[in-house]
């Protein structure tokens, strides 16, 4: 018994430096985290930047500027609909990418580059950027912004 304590209490020890490394090697996920915000905030307005809310996390997302009906949705209630959102988490930055969600066709106009980091529907998990990532992200950001307008959220 008393081994395995003294193996989790390494295990610990070994994960907090383990942490610590990447980001030391590629810039910070601090710094990672405010260059996507700095990208949402270039499209507000037409856009509203806003607080995600997420409590203990920084976080950020980018809305339709008044509520909209969603065809099929929310029971015809309108709601504000996002385009983009981004979110500190431990080991990367959630960068979510809402017009891709349930549009396959927008998906596959993404880059390959973007394409490696979708971990879910719509989710992005993002530790490092380069010039080729930002202009990806952006390209992104302004096919939802085509979508949005041609649906009339815009």
């Amino acid at each position: 018994m008393a081994n395995t304590a003294k193996v989790k209490s390494a295990t610990k020890a070994q994960t907090k430096g383990l942490t610590k490394a990447p980001a030391q090697a590629g810039g910070s996920l601090e710094s990672v985290y405010s260059e996507i915000e700095g990208i949402l905030k270039r499209h507000a307005p037409p856009f509203l930047f806003k607080d995600l809310g997420v409590r203990n996390k920084k976080s950020a997302h980018i809305t339709v500027p008044k509520p909209v009906v969603v065809p099929g949705s929310y029971g015809g209630k309108p709601v504000s609909v996002p385009l983009g959102a981004v979110i500190l988490q431990k080991g990367y930055v959630g960068l979510y990418v809402m017009c891709i969600y349930g549009n396959p066709e927008a998906k596959k106009k993404l880059s390959p580059n973007l394409m490696k980091l979708l971990k879910g529907k719509s989710c992005f998990h993002v530790k490092k950027l380069d010039d080729g990532l930002r202009a990806d992200i952006e390209v992104a950001l302004e096919m939802g912004t085509k979508v949005y307008k041609e649906r009339g959220w815009l």
